[in-house]
Protein backbone atom coordinates (compact mmCIF):
# COMPACT_ATOMS: atom_id res chain seq x y z
CA UNK A 1 0.00 0.00 0.00
CA UNK A 2 1.32 3.28 -0.85
CA UNK A 3 -1.26 5.89 -0.36
CA UNK A 4 -4.33 6.37 0.87
CA UNK A 5 -6.26 8.93 -0.51
CA UNK A 6 -9.82 9.14 1.45
CA UNK A 7 -11.51 6.48 3.98
CA UNK A 8 -12.42 4.10 0.74
CA UNK A 9 -10.38 4.91 -1.60
CA UNK A 10 -5.93 3.99 -1.60
CA UNK A 11 -3.55 3.34 -4.13
CA UNK A 12 -1.68 -0.14 -4.15
CA UNK A 13 0.70 -1.96 -6.01
CA UNK A 14 -0.67 -4.80 -8.15
CA UNK A 15 1.34 -7.01 -9.92
CA UNK A 16 4.39 -4.86 -10.40
CA UNK A 17 1.94 -1.43 -11.46
CA UNK A 18 0.50 1.34 -9.30
CA UNK A 19 -3.59 1.06 -9.13
CA UNK A 20 -6.07 3.15 -7.43
CA UNK A 21 -8.17 1.02 -5.40
CA UNK A 22 -11.94 1.82 -4.25
CA UNK A 23 -13.41 -0.62 -1.47
CA UNK A 24 -16.22 -1.90 -2.61
CA UNK A 25 -19.54 -1.79 -0.61
CA UNK A 26 -18.61 1.63 1.94
CA UNK A 27 -18.44 5.18 1.00
CA UNK A 28 -16.87 7.30 2.92
CA UNK A 29 -16.99 10.90 3.57
CA UNK A 30 -15.39 13.39 1.24
CA UNK A 31 -12.72 14.60 2.53
CA UNK A 32 -14.19 18.32 3.04
CA UNK A 33 -17.06 16.96 4.61
CA UNK A 34 -17.76 15.96 8.29
CA UNK A 35 -15.66 13.06 9.63
CA UNK A 36 -13.61 13.00 6.24
CA UNK A 37 -10.15 13.36 7.94
CA UNK A 38 -11.29 10.65 10.50
CA UNK A 39 -12.25 8.74 8.45
CA UNK A 40 -9.12 8.62 6.56
CA UNK A 41 -7.12 8.31 9.44
CA UNK A 42 -9.04 5.41 10.67
CA UNK A 43 -8.68 3.31 7.01
CA UNK A 44 -4.54 4.31 7.34
CA UNK A 45 -4.80 2.86 11.26
CA UNK A 46 -6.52 -0.52 9.90
CA UNK A 47 -4.59 -1.04 6.72
CA UNK A 48 -1.44 -0.50 9.19
CA UNK A 49 1.51 -2.92 8.11
CA UNK A 50 0.54 -5.53 7.20
CA UNK A 51 0.32 -7.26 4.15
CA UNK A 52 -3.07 -6.02 1.27
CA UNK A 53 -4.84 -8.44 0.04
CA UNK A 54 -7.08 -7.26 -2.91
CA UNK A 55 -10.11 -9.81 -3.72
CA UNK A 56 -12.36 -8.66 -6.76
CA UNK A 57 -16.09 -9.25 -6.13
CA UNK A 58 -18.30 -10.99 -8.58
CA UNK A 59 -19.25 -7.85 -9.66
CA UNK A 60 -17.97 -5.09 -12.29
CA UNK A 61 -14.02 -5.04 -11.99
CA UNK A 62 -13.73 -1.20 -12.20
CA UNK A 63 -15.41 1.63 -10.98
CA UNK A 64 -16.78 4.25 -13.71
CA UNK A 65 -13.06 6.28 -12.90
CA UNK A 66 -11.05 2.71 -13.99
CA UNK A 67 -10.51 2.40 -9.84
CA UNK A 68 -10.45 -1.27 -9.29
CA UNK A 69 -13.27 -2.87 -7.00
CA UNK A 70 -11.98 -4.47 -4.23
CA UNK A 71 -12.17 -5.97 -1.17
CA UNK A 72 -9.09 -5.38 0.99
CA UNK A 73 -7.71 -8.19 3.44
CA UNK A 74 -5.15 -7.37 6.08
CA UNK A 75 -4.14 -10.67 7.81
CA UNK A 76 -7.67 -12.00 7.29
CA UNK A 77 -9.75 -8.96 8.15
CA UNK A 78 -12.04 -7.65 5.84
CA UNK A 79 -10.82 -3.96 5.42
CA UNK A 80 -14.52 -3.20 4.07
CA UNK A 81 -16.70 -4.46 6.85
CA UNK A 82 -14.32 -3.00 9.66
CA UNK A 83 -14.42 0.44 8.28
CA UNK A 84 -18.70 -0.14 8.39
CA UNK A 85 -18.40 -1.24 11.85
CA UNK A 86 -16.14 1.44 13.39
CA UNK A 87 -18.89 3.82 11.75
CA UNK A 88 -16.40 5.42 9.34
CA UNK A 89 -18.27 4.81 6.43
CA UNK A 90 -21.82 4.43 4.88
CA UNK A 91 -23.41 1.33 3.28
CA UNK A 92 -23.27 1.53 -0.57
CA UNK A 93 -25.96 -1.28 -1.84
CA UNK A 94 -24.50 -1.80 -4.82
CA UNK A 95 -25.53 -5.50 -5.27
CA UNK A 96 -22.18 -6.97 -4.69
CA UNK A 97 -20.92 -9.99 -2.41
CA UNK A 98 -21.20 -8.99 1.09
CA UNK A 99 -24.61 -6.60 0.43
CA UNK A 100 -26.80 -8.11 3.22
CA UNK A 101 -23.97 -8.38 5.78
CA UNK A 102 -22.40 -4.75 5.12
CA UNK A 103 -25.93 -3.78 5.36
CA UNK A 104 -26.29 -4.95 8.64
CA UNK A 105 -22.85 -4.06 10.27
CA UNK A 106 -23.50 -0.54 8.67
CA UNK A 107 -26.65 -0.26 10.49
CA UNK A 108 -25.54 -1.82 14.23
CA UNK A 109 -22.71 0.92 13.47
CA UNK A 110 -25.52 3.66 13.26
CA UNK A 111 -27.61 2.75 15.65
CA UNK A 112 -24.62 2.67 18.24
CA UNK A 113 -23.42 6.02 17.53
CA UNK A 114 -19.96 5.00 16.21
CA UNK A 115 -17.88 7.43 14.06
CA UNK A 116 -20.07 9.32 11.77
CA UNK A 117 -22.75 8.37 13.10
CA UNK A 118 -21.78 9.95 16.73
CA UNK A 119 -24.76 12.95 17.16
CA UNK A 120 -21.75 14.80 18.07
CA UNK A 121 -19.43 14.02 15.44
CA UNK A 122 -18.83 17.89 13.93
CA UNK A 123 -20.31 19.70 16.16
CA UNK A 124 -22.48 20.12 19.36
CA UNK A 125 -25.50 17.59 19.11
CA UNK A 126 -28.48 19.28 17.00
CA UNK A 127 -31.70 20.32 18.67
CA UNK A 128 -34.05 16.67 18.98
CA UNK A 129 -36.83 16.32 17.07
CA UNK A 130 -35.93 15.98 13.49
CA UNK A 131 -37.15 12.95 11.78
CA UNK A 132 -36.91 11.35 8.61
CA UNK A 133 -40.79 9.80 8.47
CA UNK A 134 -40.97 8.93 4.43
CA UNK A 135 -39.40 7.97 1.74
CA UNK A 136 -41.04 7.44 -1.17
CA UNK A 137 -38.20 5.90 -3.56
CA UNK A 138 -39.94 4.29 -6.89
CA UNK A 139 -43.29 6.10 -7.35
CA UNK A 140 -45.27 4.61 -10.55
CA UNK A 141 -44.22 5.87 -13.77
CA UNK A 142 -40.05 6.15 -15.21
CA UNK A 143 -37.89 7.37 -12.15
CA UNK A 144 -36.40 9.90 -14.09
CA UNK A 145 -40.18 11.42 -15.90
CA UNK A 146 -41.84 11.51 -12.17
CA UNK A 147 -38.99 13.43 -10.35
CA UNK A 148 -41.56 15.18 -8.21
CA UNK A 149 -43.55 11.94 -7.17
CA UNK A 150 -40.17 10.98 -5.50
CA UNK A 151 -39.71 12.28 -1.98
CA UNK A 152 -38.62 12.53 1.63
CA UNK A 153 -40.76 13.30 3.96
CA UNK A 154 -38.84 15.40 7.63
CA UNK A 155 -41.28 15.84 10.49
CA UNK A 156 -40.38 17.76 13.54
CA UNK A 157 -41.55 15.32 16.56
CA UNK A 158 -40.06 17.30 19.16
CA UNK A 159 -41.24 20.13 21.55
CA UNK A 160 -39.80 23.35 20.36
CA UNK A 161 -39.37 24.86 16.43
CA UNK A 162 -36.66 23.15 14.49
CA UNK A 163 -34.54 26.00 11.99
CA UNK A 164 -33.09 23.53 9.32
CA UNK A 165 -31.74 25.84 7.36
CA UNK A 166 -27.69 24.80 5.97
CA UNK A 167 -28.68 21.55 6.57
CA UNK A 168 -28.14 18.76 4.29
CA UNK A 169 -30.28 15.65 3.34
CA UNK A 170 -28.36 13.63 1.09
CA UNK A 171 -28.22 9.75 0.24
CA UNK A 172 -25.20 6.77 0.14
CA UNK A 173 -23.42 8.29 -2.68
CA UNK A 174 -20.99 11.41 -2.65
CA UNK A 175 -23.27 13.04 -5.56
CA UNK A 176 -26.30 13.39 -4.08
CA UNK A 177 -26.68 16.80 -1.62
CA UNK A 178 -29.99 18.93 -1.24
CA UNK A 179 -29.23 22.22 1.28
CA UNK A 180 -32.03 23.31 3.09
CA UNK A 181 -32.82 27.12 2.84
CA UNK A 182 -35.08 28.79 5.27
CA UNK A 183 -37.02 26.10 6.74
CA UNK A 184 -38.54 26.50 10.20
CA UNK A 185 -40.68 23.65 11.68
CA UNK A 186 -43.26 24.37 14.33
CA UNK A 187 -43.63 21.00 16.36
CA UNK A 188 -45.59 18.66 14.41
CA UNK A 189 -45.31 20.22 11.36
CA UNK A 190 -43.35 18.59 8.31
CA UNK A 191 -41.46 19.14 5.24
CA UNK A 192 -41.47 17.18 1.62
CA UNK A 193 -38.57 17.55 -0.33
CA UNK A 194 -39.24 16.45 -3.82
CA UNK A 195 -36.76 15.14 -6.07
CA UNK A 196 -37.60 17.73 -9.02
CA UNK A 197 -38.46 21.43 -9.53
CA UNK A 198 -40.49 23.58 -8.48
CA UNK A 199 -41.76 26.64 -6.16
CA UNK A 200 -41.03 26.17 -2.44
CA UNK A 201 -43.88 26.83 -0.29
CA UNK A 202 -44.17 26.31 3.81
CA UNK A 203 -44.38 22.31 3.66
CA UNK A 204 -42.69 21.20 0.26
CA UNK A 205 -39.21 22.33 -0.84
CA UNK A 206 -37.67 21.26 -4.68
CA UNK A 207 -34.54 19.62 -4.80
CA UNK A 208 -34.47 20.14 -8.47
CA UNK A 209 -32.42 17.34 -9.58
CA UNK A 210 -32.24 16.27 -13.20
CA UNK A 211 -32.44 13.23 -12.34
CA UNK A 212 -33.79 10.70 -9.69
CA UNK A 213 -32.01 10.38 -6.87
CA UNK A 214 -33.20 7.67 -4.47
CA UNK A 215 -32.25 4.18 -6.21
CA UNK A 216 -35.34 1.47 -6.72
CA UNK A 217 -32.55 -1.46 -5.35
CA UNK A 218 -32.27 0.08 -1.84
CA UNK A 219 -30.15 3.50 -0.35
CA UNK A 220 -30.09 5.70 2.70
CA UNK A 221 -31.86 8.60 3.52
CA UNK A 222 -29.05 10.51 6.25
CA UNK A 223 -30.29 13.88 7.35
CA UNK A 224 -27.45 16.47 8.62
CA UNK A 225 -27.29 19.60 10.57
CA UNK A 226 -25.30 22.55 9.62
CA UNK A 227 -22.31 21.13 10.64
CA UNK A 228 -22.85 17.87 9.53
CA UNK A 229 -23.92 16.02 12.26
CA UNK A 230 -25.75 13.17 11.83
CA UNK A 231 -29.76 13.67 13.21
CA UNK A 232 -31.70 11.07 11.63
CA UNK A 233 -31.19 8.51 8.76
CA UNK A 234 -33.56 6.35 6.87
CA UNK A 235 -32.41 2.60 5.41
CA UNK A 236 -34.00 0.64 2.84
CA UNK A 237 -33.09 -1.96 0.60
CA UNK A 238 -34.76 -3.85 -2.16
CA UNK A 239 -36.45 -6.41 -0.19
CA UNK A 240 -38.49 -3.85 2.51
Amino acid sequence: MQYVFDGDSIEADVDGRTEEVRLVGINAPEGDECFGDESREALIGLLGEGDLVLVPGSGDDTDRYGRLLRYVYVDGDNINGRTLASGNAVTLQSRHDYDSAFLEIGDLAASAGYGMWAPDACGPVAPAGATITEVLYNPPGPDDEVLNSEYVTITNEGQATLDLTGWTLRDESSQNRYVFGDVRLEPGDHVTIRTGCGQDSDNTAFWCADRSVWSNTGDTAILQDRHGNVVDWWTYSDDS
